[in-house]
């Protein structure tokens, strides 16, 4: 595939991309990786969040990736594909995601290389939960304010 899978890029949206440069069709990738096309669809949809390393493994070898682009397909995999953060509470259309698996995506979406200290100094032993996200929220750069609805 050339090592162009540099970047931020979700799995769902790297996997409909890798298909549509192998010019396969959702049955096509199925019948080669030997997963079913209604897991194809479902990863391409985003409503795998992690993969399984399993379908991973045939979904690379399916799709001839090797070398930095496999590599990038297998990170895309275990950091998976974010569910949009919509309510406080973490309640997306797509049923209930907990409030951890909600702040485990943005600190993989920060990426390894933006990295910044959380600065928790003057907080109390036992902080509030709110404080505490709002520092790491700064941290990550992104706004926390009064509006807790994120969209990743």
């Amino acid at each position: 595939m050339g090592g162009n899978l540099v970047g931020v890029e979700t799995f769902a949206v790297m996997v409909q991309r890798l298909r549509y440069l192998a010019n396969l069709t959702q049955e096509g990738l199925a019948e080669r990786s030997g997963l079913s096309p209604r897991s194809i669809q479902n990863l391409e949809r985003g409503r795998v969040s992690r993969p399984r390393r399993e379908s991973v493994r045939l979904l690379a070898d399916a799709l001839g990736l090797a070398g930095p682009d496999r590599t990038a397909f297998e990170r895309a995999a275990r950091l998976g594909t974010p569910t949009p953060i919509t309510a406080w509470r973490g309640v997306t259309d797509s049923g209930r995601v907990t409030m951890a698996d909600n702040l485990r995506q943005l600190v993989a979406q920060a990426g390894s290389t933006d990295w910044q200290p959380v600065d928790l100094r003057g907080l109390p032993h036992t902080a509030a939960p709110d404080v505490v996200l709002d520092r790491l929220l700064t941290a990550l750069g992104i706004d926390g304010g009064t509006d807790r609805a994120v969209a990743v």
